[in-house]
């Protein structure tokens, strides 16, 4: 749940560069080193830093052409050197390392640093960034200059950058900044005399004790993934990476991602269209009843229908082959009537024989049923007043059923995350976690601790998920800097303190658990990246105690139920905690954009609705061309995220753009899967699984032994193979390498003569033969 910084919050500078102008103290020399990597100068005075690589230009880091301060306290040694700016007052310290630079800024008051300012001369060719799984921005790239120079576009570090780094790619060598505190920056991209400029601003907040930044300043070998290798071996190195294999080894069932496809099950309707076998007769049944004026059964059935549902039944009637809107109106209809307290009606049932189960059941008083119960008893009375038009009870429901698991089962998938839009598939139907449990499946609800909404707010302008108490709802919300609390997703209620949602997370987990004891549980917006500053007096927090917090809820969950965790993104800060992320491969698209949400567009998205297969998740749409040159041209892709987490955490796309979304890129996104060796992510239910089954298996029998075999290692080497950048190369470990043509034709490199979309898998231990995959064409 994306949302970008308002522009007037960027770079303000408060108090730490007024009355700045460049020129060296006289109380401070210009610091000068040199290595065999590299020559170092610095003006304290100015903090105008130049790296110069052995045999390369110099990179200059700035504050801007008109700043000067005054240097106090300066010493040096031969490699560090330590210093104070007094107006205003910043403790600044910089050391020289092997092939780079430290430096730490520490200010005594609250404000903003606008340091450093960048912008790449030659040899420079393009921007290597982690904005979700990675993007290469060659400096002649139109389209992503256009993103990143918006006026307004500003690049918070834990959300749009999700790992704290970026770097520079300059032909023979590689740039990178490591920013080692990650919370309160903003990155901004702007035109210098036609180049694109990096500013970078850190915010010392008033809230924070310790208001100090730093970066490393790094020059590594040429390769556009060395910043992400950079940043991997310092997690390493601080005992900060945690392995995909130290996780299967505390919470075991995470070894079952490995292999498995994702998929979000829609239609958790207990009845649905498929469960209706004679449409005309269920109709003319309901309709006949409703004009007796005897009570019957079926008579109190349609008294319990609402209107689109009786007008369904006269639609029915009426044409010669009912379409399936107007059946589906029908089976809504029923399937509300049937979670209804009030559905067994004595009289009405006085003269008919019950089954067995019904009848055992109608000594307990509705209101103390669980709705599983609930909906299960009614499902029995009404096959006792209709069943001869419905098909077994053995065969109905949707997406959310054990039909549906059994289908995946014997259709020969053995390892599958599956996940749905909220628990209340899941409360209905409790056999269907009994169910994927026993097929080896991971499955688990979608939950949310994000927003709170009143408890007087109409049904369908909230969500469950959002749904507290009118205490909580009082007394837990962020408070900002100003004093106001900060709004919701969509702009609805509030952000909630996870400091003070956290008894409600334990209390709503341990509910649902004993409900349906699901092995995976996804938090959405918790790895997202957006971390807050909560300047309440009940529930303090800084950026970092905030991540903090969401971090421990999701560990709870974790380690209290044995359960693999997933998230929304993976911002670097939750990958040690987490299990799996959605929305790293691909993000969120076109937020915002009214090309993708209204409904007269050629690229609209779709709708949330029909309950059981939203069109905004299922139906296939043309991609507006600005998002494909954005999002998926594999000359701009890299696996950065894979390079520094792939025997971590297992990523794939957000939700919002499953596998298939997108027809005329289908088979791009299935090399991309199989080239970064990560999970697709598809959005099914029993009909739209029927029809796609054969595609998905085809892809899955290639993908999930691939997966088994390499998601423990580390993702150790991506090459461009063509000056094009559409054929790549990726590395496992010492096991094998991928190489994926995205381009339209042959390549052929010694022994390598691979067809255009194709993709082959050779295996470095020189035992078995090369593999290939062909991407799909389109889909259906």
């Amino acid at each position: 749940m994306r949302r970008q910084m308002k522009a007037g919050r960027l770079l303000q500078t408060i108090g730490l560069l007024v009355a700045l102008h460049f020129a060296s103290a006289a109380n401070a020399a210009e610091i000068r080193w040199q290595n065999d990597c590299m020559a170092v100068q610095c003006d304290p005075a100015s903090l105008q830093l130049t790296l110069t690589p052995k045999g390369g230009q110099p990179l200059k880091f700035l504050w801007s052409a008109t700043n000067t301060a005054t240097v106090a306290e300066f010493q040096q040694t031969f490699n560090r050197a330590t210093w104070r700016l007094v107006e205003p007052t910043l403790s600044v310290s910089l050391q020289l390392e092997t092939n780079g630079v430290l430096v730490e800024c520490i200010s005594e008051k609250a404000g903003t640093l606008d340091w450093p300012r960048f912008t790449p001369a030659d040899p420079a060719r393009g921007w290597i960034l982690p904005l979700f799984e990675g993007v290469y921005v060659a400096l002649t790239n139109s389209a992503w200059r256009e993103e990143l120079m918006q006026s307004d576009h500003a690049l918070n570090t834990t959300a749009d950058l999700g790992l704290p780094f970026w770097g520079l790619d300059c032909g023979d060598y590689t740039l990178t900044c490591l920013l080692l505190n990650p919370f309160n920056n903003e990155v901004r991209f702007t035109d210098d005399g036609g180049r694109m400029q990096l500013r970078f601003a850190h915010e010392f907040t008033r809230n924070n004790p310790v208001k100090q930044t730093a970066f490393r300043l790094v020059i590594g070998p040429a390769s556009p993934i060395e910043p992400a290798r950079e940043y991997r071996r310092q997690l390493q190195a601080n005992g900060q990476f945690v392995s995909l294999t130290e996780k299967i080894k505390r919470t075991p069932e995470a070894g079952e991602l490995l292999g498995a496809a994702h998929v979000y099950l829609w239609g958790d309707a207990l009845l649905s269209a498929s469960g209706v076998k004679d449409w005309k007769g269920l109709a003319r049944a309901l309709q006949t009843a409703g004009g007796q004026t005897n009570q019957s059964p079926t008579k109190h059935i349609w008294l319990l229908l609402d209107k689109d549902a009786r007008n369904a039944v006269t639609e029915i009637l009426k044409a010669e082959w009912p379409d399936r809107y107007v059946k589906s109106l029908l089976a809504e209809g029923l399937d509300r009537a049937l979670t209804q307290t009030n559905f067994y009606d004595p009289i009405a049932w006085q003269n008919n024989t019950l089954p067995a189960a019904a009848n055992s059941s109608l000594a307990v008083e509705a209101a103390t049923l669980t709705q599983a119960e609930l909906c299960h008893r009614n499902a029995d009375l009404l096959v006792a007043a209709l069943g001869g038009f419905l098909q077994p009870q053995s065969r109905w429901g949707e997406g959310v059923s054990p039909p549906m698991i059994e289908e995946i089962a014997a259709a020969g998938f053995d390892r599958m995350w599956l996940g749905a839009e909220g628990w209340a598939g899941f409360l209905k139907h409790p056999e269907t976690v009994k169910t994927a449990r026993a097929r080896g499946f991971l499955i688990g609800p979608y939950d949310s601790f994000h927003s709170i909404h009143s408890p007087a707010t109409p049904p369908d302008q909230t969500w469950p998920t959002a749904q507290f108490d009118a205490e909580l709802f009082r007394t837990g919300a962020i408070i900002k800097a100003d004093g106001q609390p900060r709004a919701g997703f969509k702009k609805r209620g509030f952000v909630l303190s996870p400091v003070a949602a956290r008894p409600w997370v334990e209390r709503r987990v341990a509910s649902l658990m004993k409900i349906f004891p699901a092995n995976s549980w996804f938090v959405d917006c918790d790895g997202f990246g957006e971390f807050f500053d909560d300047y309440s007096t009940n529930h303090p927090a800084t950026q970092a105690s905030d991540l903090a917090e969401r971090s421990s809820r999701c560990a709870w969950i974790r380690d209290t139920y044995d359960a693999v965790i997933g998230t929304e993104g993976c911002s670097a800060g939750m990958a040690g905690t987490v299990h799996f992320a959605h929305g790293v491969l691909t993000p969120v698209i076109g937020w915002g954009d009214p090309d993708l949400t209204t409904r007269d567009s050629k690229y609209w998205l779709g709708a949330y609705y029909p309950p059981g297969e939203p069109t905004v998740f299922f139906k296939p749409v043309p991609l507006k061309e600005k998002y494909h040159k954005l999002f998926y041209d594999p000359a701009v892709r890299l696996p950065l995220f894979q390079t520094v987490f792939h025997d971590s955490v297992v990523a794939t796309h957000h939700w919002s753009n499953p596998s298939r979304k997108f027809p005329e890129v289908a088979g791009t996104v299935e090399l991309l899967e199989l080239l970064y060796n990560v999970p697709p992510l598809y959005q099914l239910n029993r009909a739209v699984f029927a029809q796609q089954r054969a595609d998905i298996k085809r892809h899955y029998d290639f993908f999930s032994p691939l997966h088994r075999e390499l998601a423990l290692l580390p993702l150790s080497d991506f090459r461009w193979l063509t000056a094009d950048k559409l054929v790549q190369t990726t590395r496992f470990g010492d096991l094998a390498e991928i190489t994926s043509n995205f381009g339209g034709q042959p390549f052929t490199n010694g022994a390598i003569q691979l067809p255009p979309q194709t993709l082959e898998v050779r295996w470095l231990d020189g035992l078995r033969q090369p593999v290939r995959y062909k991407a799909v064409d389109s889909v259906r």
